[in-house]
């Protein structure tokens, strides 16, 4: 699978008056919807659980005992979602706080 990374500052923008390989191929793969990073399963901690996304993407929340869903922009103010599982997306250094009396699975999809 071909992830779409920003090249390194190292890597100039242009040789010889043409786009270098790393910054042609990472805007390609912004228009070719490539994602920034792998599917991963999230470690759920205690309840209730906070997790912070260091990228934007999709959180997915299912199975266990959800009581409740809240999603914060700040860390400070949260809204509840209104459902106990689902599909939430979501900004880099959004919140999403999860309770539960048994633990979900929760994954992450990176845009």
């Amino acid at each position: 699978m071909q992830l779409n990374r920003m090249p390194t500052y190292t890597e100039p923008l242009e040789t010889n008056e043409v786009t270098t390989r790393g910054w042609f191929s990472f805007w390609a793969g912004l228009f070719s919807g490539q994602p920034a990073g792998l599917v991963s399963s999230i470690a759920v901690g205690a309840s209730p659980f906070n997790y912070v996304a260091p990228v934007g993407g999709t959180v997915i929340v299912n199975g266990g005992t959800v009581s409740l869903i809240k999603l914060s922009r700040d860390g400070t103010t949260f809204f509840t979602t209104g459902v106990t599982a689902g599909v939430f997306p979501v900004s880099q250094g959004d919140t999403l706080q999860v309770t539960y009396s048994a633990a979900p699975t929760i994954t992450f999809l990176p845009r």
